[in-house]
């Protein structure tokens, strides 16, 4: 069977450009309004659904927070069990697919954040995810998405894009399919004389269609954002952050 765009797409060079030094700075200072805005309690349990290297995991776990993080891709976990390690934090980092989450009942919170939703051809297949978060959560528990609005890249989309990073030139050419609601890329990667190409395929979501898949997943949404910090939502907001609880079965 082919392998799906994110299963090629995220390898130690993505993460370099991904993950760099400022992106990390940013998710920790981030973490403090992350809490806030999902009301945890010292001490409790995390999932970090789509961790990477570790972006957000470490900075919660160094809070005091109780943080399993899972992804697809190996070499971000390895790079997350390492950078655990050397700082001495106890983090439990799980290979695996969103669509089948192998915790229930679990957690007091599972986030989703930095646009790691949409990856998959098939709604329904967002959907399970959403249901599987369900089944992950504790009742009561919350459950905070973050990812990029649509509304914003829609009126501010560029075609083409020059990107560079610390030994890194990327350019990005981006089409939008409105059929499919979905943004088509390809990232050239040039570092010295070695060039990669990669492909993405992301799914965008406007806020109506999120709230009608939480609400088919029987996740109760409490409110929606412009952001981590909560600020308030509107078409200018260039992120978008759901918080919703676990609700009835879906």
């Amino acid at each position: 069977m082919e392998q799906e765009w994110w299963q090629k797409f995220f390898d130690e060079t993505t993460g370099q450009i991904m993950f760099h030094g400022e992106a990390w700075q940013r998710a920790d200072q981030s973490c403090d309004s992350l809490v806030l805005l999902l009301g945890l309690q010292p001490g409790a349990k995390i999932l970090d659904l789509a961790c990477g290297p570790g972006r957000f995991a470490i900075p919660l776990a160094k809070r005091g927070f109780r943080v399993v993080g899972l992804d697809s891709c190996d070499v971000y976990l390895e790079q997350a069990r390492a950078k655990a390690q050397e700082q001495g934090l106890q983090i439990e980092f799980v290979g695996g697919d969103m669509r089948a989450i192998p915790f229930e009942n679990e957690f007091d919170a599972v986030i989703n954040v930095f646009t790691s939703f949409g990856y998959f051809e098939r709604d329904k297949d967002h959907l399970q995810v959403l249901k599987e978060v369900h089944k992950s959560l504790k009742p009561g528990g919350r459950f905070l998405l973050e990812l990029i609005n649509r509304d914003w890249l829609i009126k501010n989309f560029r075609p083409r894009n020059w990107h560079e990073y610390p030994g890194f030139f990327v350019l990005e050419e981006s089409a939008m399919d409105f059929a499919r609601n979905r943004i088509e890329s390809r990232w050239i990667v040039l570092k010295g004389a070695e060039r990669k190409e990669y492909t993405l395929s992301l799914r965008v979501f406007t806020l109506a269609e999120l709230l009608e898949l939480f609400a088919q997943a029987g996740l109760k949404v409490l409110g929606y954002y412009g952001g981590l910090r909560g600020e308030p939502w509107t078409l200018e907001a260039n992120r978008l952050a759901l918080l919703a609880d676990r609700a009835a079965s879906p």
